[in-house]
């Protein structure tokens, strides 16, 4: 996976909890960009990008507008635009964003959701009844064999 300069956001301020470093409760945050390197026991909110190192742990529900994991999240992960699993990443929740790239060896035990630009959210469509449609259908076949 292509490595990106991640960290040097124009006109934002960065927020890092460095290896070692335990943080107890939640954090919300309008940093540009949030970088884990050690433990966080809580959920995270921020409206920039997250960034979870090799040695980073999550464990709570993450909501941020990308998601680049290295190492641990054990919670949901909502992001805005991407979320992007390196080698060894893992994610113990279900995830939903725009776009979803992933190591071959990166580890997701949960649902993906994707949305896709300009189609309808399947809790947008009406509801179907299938025991009506299976009798639509058999009365058609009972028509063709009169």
């Amino acid at each position: 996976m292509a490595r990106k300069n991640r960290g040097n956001v124009a006109n934002g301020e960065n927020t890092v909890v460095g290896a070692g470093t335990t943080v107890n409760g939640d954090i919300v945050s309008d940093s540009a960009v949030i970088r884990i390197d050690g433990q966080i026991n809580g959920g995270i909110n921020t409206k920039g990008d997250l960034v979870v190192g090799a040695t980073g742990v999550v464990n709570g529900a993450v909501v941020a507008s990308s998601v680049n994991l290295a190492g641990k999240i054990f919670g949901n992960v909502d992001a805005d635009n991407k979320v992007e699993i390196e080698a060894k990443g893992q994610i113990l929740g279900d995830i939903t964003a725009k776009l979803l790239a992933m190591d071959e060896t990166a580890v997701i035990k949960g649902r993906v959701n994707m949305d896709v630009p300009g189609e309808t959210k399947a809790e947008d469509k009406p509801a179907t009844d299938s025991s009506s449609e299976e009798v639509k259908t058999e009365e058609k076949e009972a028509d063709k064999e009169e």
